[in-house]
């Protein structure tokens, strides 16, 4: 948790100290009894490192505001789903354990079912057609590995997942199931775990199985999401993480063929109980060398084949070894203009939108300097761009500006579909109205401790919170309460006449509201008695509550004072 921790406070800036108690415990878990044992203590962390975590990145990604977090959270535990959640504690760690993991069982498993690293003597006898032991030694370490491997299909089974284009997550565990089962992963995963190897004496038998190793490679992009999630967490440099994750799968791809080159012969001799007297291996005197020489010239061997260099001193006879190195010279041109490709377009494509919003910030850094506006305004401007663009540059007015005010207004509706799901006001209003309403909405952005509304001015519109989270305080600087996603302020000066606002709102993280002016608001709502008669109760109540802090506040100050 404090990777994840100090991550979201340099995201977010200065922290929001909030002076209000919150009944319960923010897990919505239920509470322990004092008596409890070691056991329902542990249960119950091991439960709360499940649920989604708000100091978790990646759940910003997918849930705009703590908000959100906290009700995906709560729907969690009161469903009672023993899923654990994609962006929980438990799993973040564990991916940081499994990238580890996934690292050395994608290196070991293939080396050791092409070289037997354990039982090199037999391996060693079978080449070179001499007496060898029939019965092989117990590979504890790859046993081990098997074991970590079957207890990960476990997990998955047990681990939601996210569609990153709805931008949703999965917790239902028959989708998990049907999800993972169908995937090519499955299948793999069980015949590359199964330990049957530990049960199987003879060494002809227990190295085919070893065989199944080579399935790990399926694998690599797993590897390549676990390490970039990790090094995230460890807040590296951009590039630092491109370079790292780059050098990594490229070089598990040419060991991963460096093996396939020195398991040929071997796989002749399980298929057919005998060696090709050519083979490049026997030529080249490699099972007479230790390990490492071993693995040196298959590593060499494997690269030039990738990059369809020829050997004219190790030129290829038997037709397997002819029929690899024709796969390994397809597969290297596909992988080399794959590469290529890939690259132009990230450039050309991909950051055509970032290089934009970059040139927008090179901008505002100039304006920002030739004013020399302090660090603390610099700071909160860089944020306010960060948010609204998210790092991609576009030109709002420009999209827009070419469509029909229908058209728009279906758009604005829809962008704003789950602000009116969760305002229970907008939710009430004829769909005409609530049409009307939408267009003539203004959305706006606050920065952390923006004043939003300032008590005694004069009121001329009414906001309603998209997301973040905004406080209220009394006009002596009393904090009454929190509002949230879905809540809405500033009716009071626009439901009676001639009233001043009665608070202070102020943003406590990066907020999202849509203003409505008071004409607007006179033609939606009054002609609407019932609606109009719930936000005149609702005015009052919170101007009744905001009185009360207020004087049971300056009452305090005042004995202090004394």
């Amino acid at each position: 948790m404090p990777f994840f921790c100090n991550f979201h406070k340099s995201f977010e800036g200065e922290t929001h100290k909030c002076a209000i108690r919150h009944d319960g415990s923010m897990s919505y878990l239920p509470p322990l009894k004092r008596k409890a044992t070691w056991f329902r203590r542990f249960r119950r962390l091991l439960k709360r490192s499940t649920l989604i975590s708000e100091y978790n990145p990646q759940s910003y990604e997918y849930f705009r505001s703590k908000a959100e977090i906290f009700r995906a959270r709560k729907e969690h535990v009161v469903t009672k789903n023993i899923v654990i959640h994609p962006f929980s504690d438990f799993r973040a760690y564990y991916e940081i354990w499994m990238s580890l993991v996934w690292l050395i069982i994608l290196f070991y498993m293939p080396a050791d079912a092409a070289f037997d690293i354990i039982s090199p003597e037999n391996q060693r006898g079978v080449l070179l057609e001499e007496t060898y032991s029939g019965t092989a030694e117990t590979d504890y370490f790859g046993f081990t590995l098997r074991l970590i491997g079957f207890i990960d299909i476990i997990i998955t089974f047990f681990t939601g997942y996210c569609v990153k284009k709805k931008r949703k997550v999965v917790m239902d565990s028959l989708k998990i199931a049907k999800h993972y089962v169908m995937s090519i992963y499955f299948i793999t995963d069980l015949l590359a775990t199964f330990p049957m190897d530990f049960f199987i004496t003879k060494y002809t038998y227990q190295r085919m199985i070893t065989a199944m190793g080579f399935l790990r490679i399926i694998r690599l992009p797993t590897l390549y999401y676990y390490m970039s999630r990790t090094l995230e967490i460890f807040r590296l440099r951009r590039i630092s993480i491109q370079i790292f994750k780059n050098v990594v799968v490229n070089y598990l791809v040419f060991h991963w063929f460096a093996c396939v080159q020195y398991m040929i012969p071997q796989i002749r001799f399980f298929a057919y109980g005998e060696l090709v007297a050519e083979s490049w291996v026997e030529k080249a005197d490699l099972p007479e060398v230790n390990f490492v020489s071993r693995y040196i010239v298959c590593v060499y061997r494997a690269a030039g084949s990738l990059f369809c260099i020829s050997f004219e001193e190790m030129k290829l006879e038997a037709w397997e070894e002819k029929l690899v190195a024709i796969i390994t010279f397809i597969f290297g041109k596909v992988y080399v203009f794959y590469i290529t490709v890939l690259i132009l377009n990230y450039l050309l494509r991909q950051r055509s939108l970032e290089i934009k919003y970059f040139e927008t910030i090179s901008q505002v850094q100039a304006y920002m300097s030739q004013k020399q506006l302090p660090i603390s305004m610099q700071t909160r401007l860089l944020q306010f761009y960060d948010y609204k663009y998210n790092k991609k540059f576009f030109k709002e007015r420009g999209i827009t500006g070419l469509l029909s005010e229908k058209l728009k207004g279906e758009i604005n509706l829809n962008v704003c579909s789950k602000l009116v799901q969760n305002v229970s006001l907008l939710a009430h209003l004829p769909q005409q109205l609530l049409e009307q309403v939408v267009l003539n909405m203004k959305a706006e952005i606050y920065l952390a401790n923006d004043i939003i509304i300032k008590a005694g001015s004069v009121g001329d519109c009414m906001y309603f919170l998209a997301s973040g989270t905004v406080g209220v305080w009394t006009p002596s600087g009393k904090e009454v309460c929190h509002l949230q996603d879905g809540a809405y302020f500033g009716e009071i000066s626009l439901v009676f006449k001639d009233k001043r606002r009665t608070a202070n709102i102020v943003a406590v993280e990066i907020c999202e509201v849509y203003k409505l002016d008071r004409r607007i608001f006179r033609n939606c709502f009054r002609s609407n008695s019932s609606l109009y008669k719930i936000l005149e109760e609702v005015a009052k109540e919170r101007m009744e509550v905001t009185q009360m802090f207020e004087d049971v506040h300056a009452k305090t100050f005042m004995e202090l004072g004394h």
